[in-house]
């Protein structure tokens, strides 16, 4: 850039909206479309009529008479009251410093995407408070020495009613999780008995398929502790989720069967479907700073709190192996 400095226009920036399309969100590594997916609306409140966890464990009757009544199930509807927040960032560059971009659409980019992107972690923190709250990690059941998995999988089969469990926790979480005897001895297994495991932090993708393959999860969800509890409150909790795979109308899906949650974008019916954000860029003249606002009306919505179970890391853990059985078999009358 030929200037030494760069001063960015006053005005509306529907250009830089598509910078935080909904579209993006799994590229930029957010938790909370995976646990509460996007459902756009065109009202900032209401409330959804949505379908009641099912598999009830209710019995139909046998040997029914002739002429007396077969008493029938109701299928319950659930209301869910729904709501947006105004959600906001606002990126500032120095008029000196955006001279040291190669472009002004490049300078313009860079201030756009830090705005949105402020914006966004807020939803993830939103997204992270409402799975892991102070009363689910005092309720949580403890993942005891040698019994790991057994209690992630009792955990998983309370919630089969909610769709495929999914393991939920923090970045730090994972990997002290990763690092308990019986979880390692199984990534071992799978990995080659004897090899070294130091892909788990090189090749994370990798482990956490390995890890919902063997516990027989859809998937693991991790919230990057970086954004989110930055203090480690919730280092050792560890959430089961129960998430429907939705394909198609998120409306039609929760309307169909129970869905955990859901984040409602408000997008006007004339705004462009995939954009939330509304952006802005002004330059402030006294601080002598190029300045840009992003603003998104959204929320997240838990609509059925009974689709977590929460757990915690014991305080340590032993070294574990599968027991080894003596199938030697002493022929009759040959003594001991």
């Amino acid at each position: 850039m030929a200037k030494r400095f760069f001063r960015v226009q006053d005005a509306d920036r529907p250009d830089l909206a598509a910078i935080g399309s909904t579209s993006q969100l799994d590229m930029k590594g957010y938790a909370f479309p995976k646990l509460f997916p996007l459902l756009p609306v065109t009202e900032r409140s209401g409330t959804m009529r949505v379908a009641p966890a099912g598999l009830t464990n209710s019995k139909g009757t046998k040997g029914r008479s002739n002429g007396t009544t077969l008493s029938g199930t109701a299928i319950e509807m659930v209301d869910v009251p729904w709501s947006v927040s105004r959600y906001e960032g606002r990126g500032k560059l120095y008029e000196d410093d955006g001279a040291a971009y190669s472009s002004a659409e490049a300078a313009d980019n860079a201030g756009a995407e830090l705005s949105q992107r402020l914006a966004w972690n807020k939803v993830e923190d939103d997204a992270f408070k409402t799975v892991f709250t102070a009363s689910r990690k005092s309720g949580a059941t403890e993942l005891a020495d040698h019994a790991v998995v057994k209690t992630l999988q009792k955990a998983a089969k309370k919630l089969r009613k909610y769709g495929t469990p999914t393991l939920v926790m923090t970045t730090n979480a994972w990997l002290d999780f990763v690092e308990i005897p019986e979880i390692r001895f199984r990534l071992h297994a799978l990995a080659d008995a004897g090899k070294d495991i130091g892909f788990i932090l090189t090749d994370i993708d990798k482990v956490r398929e390995a890890v919902s393959t063997f516990l027989g999860f859809g998937s693991v969800v991790l919230f990057d502790s970086d954004i989110i509890d930055t203090a480690g409150t919730y280092d050792g909790v560890v959430a089961v989720v129960g998430i429907r795979k939705i394909e198609g109308s998120v409306v039609d899906a929760v309307k169909a069967k129970a869905v955990y949650g859901w984040t409602p974008i408000y997008i006007p019916e004339d705004a462009p479907a995939d954009k939330p954000f509304d952006m802005s860029s002004w330059y402030d003249k006294e601080n002598k700073a190029n300045v840009y606002d992003a603003e998104a009306f959204l929320g997240i919505v838990e609509a059925f709190s009974g689709a977590v179970e929460t757990c915690k890391m014991a305080e340590s853990y032993t070294e574990y192996a599968v027991p080894v059985v003596n199938n030697t078999i002493t022929p009759a009358g040959s003594g001991t």
